[in-house]
């Protein structure tokens, strides 16, 4: 047998060419594992042998890519829930979201009775032109019937290579249409906003993804065109915001404070993760009254805009307390495309303040979004006491006691983002909270 015919050699090569890129990061981290006197491969020889001893000996066969990852993966599991294993598609569907850019056709849809329900066409994209509209019910795709399909296995379906067709089936009004659609790049837009009736902006950012900083700046800068000059206020609306790019969050922040520190980056390896941003002082908006809308949901650059411009003293915040990721990840790519999501850093507001999870940005008004139809067990006790056979001494200590029990946590609720803001209104009190501020301004 030659050398490297070897199974446990090859094994042993085939793991170290796939976790190079990992291990390597840089000549400033090997001299970090220089200066610590540690062997940096101390270990894979064990590592080696299980491998090969599980593709030798497990009564089902596994390729070696398979194991490696999932090797990777329950590395991951041991360091912070941030950090983690992205498989090649995985990691190529969160490029896309990152980016903005996806190749298929431009449209979102929602589980419903007998299909899926289009909500949205992103307008002048593949779907749009092909003449798809919301309400249409989404029956086939490619003439499978789309059945009990999960959304994630739709989204693989209608996307593909650019240029190539997709015929998708639809109902509308009774009438099924069959629709091709010619695939095509697709800006998903994280930017939408509304002028509200006395001059106040209301825009909602979805995530933090490349150029939305300048993108909240332009609906913003359009807004104020409509209200024919400054805005008498601004909703600025976080809310299930999970985050994204820290430096779309400075830009958003930078434009409504003009000087002293937004937030600070501090890493293990000192410069090479260290960073502190400032504000600068061109094109700053330090009039328009701002309101910021977070729930548990808001995370990372979301609570970075809303605790920085809170700090500032710019910034009111509306909501639930934050969700409380204070960490910097950064992304190590390998050959097989798949890629390393790493835990590099912890970020800092101006004034110290760092979050960890369930400690978040805290609301300077806290409203809730409760579900009003969850039913208080406590009324329910008390009127099986007040049934009872009970003498009235017996029923009025039961009742005391039962009143004096905690009230039940009731379950907070997503807020809506569809329909006019008008009447979102009536049945959002965060945002009505938000509007109340401004109106008081």
């Amino acid at each position: 047998m030659s050398f490297y015919k070897n199974p446990l050699v090859r094994a042993f090569v085939v793991v170290l060419a796939t976790l190079g890129g990992g291990l390597a990061l840089g000549q400033y981290t090997g001299g970090v594992v220089h200066a610590q006197k540690q062997a940096p491969y101390d270990g894979l020889d064990t590592f080696t042998r299980a491998l090969t001893q599980i593709q030798v000996n497990y009564v089902e066969q596994r390729s070696t890519q398979e194991l490696v990852e999932a090797a990777i993966a329950g590395m991951t599991d041991a360091l912070d829930e941030q950090s983690a294993y992205y498989d090649p598609e995985t990691y190529a569907r969160l490029k896309e979201r990152t980016e903005g850019e996806s190749s298929g056709v431009g449209l979102s849809v929602e589980t419903v009775e007998g299909g899926l329900l289009v909500t949205e066409v992103i307008q002048g994209g593949p779907a749009d032109l092909a003449g798809v509209v919301e309400g249409d019910l989404l029956l086939e795709i490619d003439g499978e019937a789309i059945g009990a399909w999960t959304l994630e296995r739709v989204a693989r379906r209608i996307q593909g290579p650019r240029g190539s067709e997709v015929v998708l089936t639809v109902l509308r009004r009774d009438a099924e249409l069959k629709v091709p659609v010619i695939r095509d790049q697709v800006h998903t837009a994280a930017v939408s906003g509304r002028l509200v009736p006395g001059g106040v902006g209301y825009i909602r950012l979805e995530h933090f993804q490349r150029r939305s900083g300048q993108e909240l700046l332009a609906e913003k800068a359009r807004l104020e065109a409509l209200n024919g000059g400054q805005l008498t206020g601004l909703v600025l609306d976080l809310r299930s915001n999970p985050g994204g790019l820290l430096e779309e969050a400075v830009t958003v922040v930078d434009h409504f404070v003009d000087q002293g520190l937004i937030v600070e980056t501090r890493g293990r390896l000192d410069a090479a993760t260290n960073e502190q941003h400032h504000a600068t002082a061109p094109d700053t908006d330090l009039q328009t009254p701002v309101v910021v809308l977070m729930n548990s949901m808001s995370a990372s650059a979301s609570e970075i805009v809303a605790g920085s411009l809170q700090v500032a003293g710019r910034a009111q915040v509306v909501g639930e307390p934050s969700y409380g990721k204070g960490s910097v990840q950064s992304y190590y790519e390998y050959p097989s495309g798949g890629a390393l999501k790493l835990t590099i850093a912890r970020y800092y507001l101006a004034d110290g303040r760092h979050f960890e999870r369930g400690s978040g940005v805290v609301p300077d008004h806290e409203v809730l979004l409760l579900d009003e139809s969850a039913q208080d067990p406590r009324q329910s006790l008390l009127a099986g006491i007040q049934e009872s056979s009970l003498s009235e001494a017996e029923k009025q200590e039961l009742m005391g006691l039962a009143q004096s029990l905690p009230a039940p946590q009731r379950a907070s609720l997503s807020p809506s983002f569809k329909g006019p803001i008008l009447e979102r209104i009536q049945s959002d009190p965060q945002l009505a909270k938000a509007m109340a501020l401004l109106d008081g301004q």
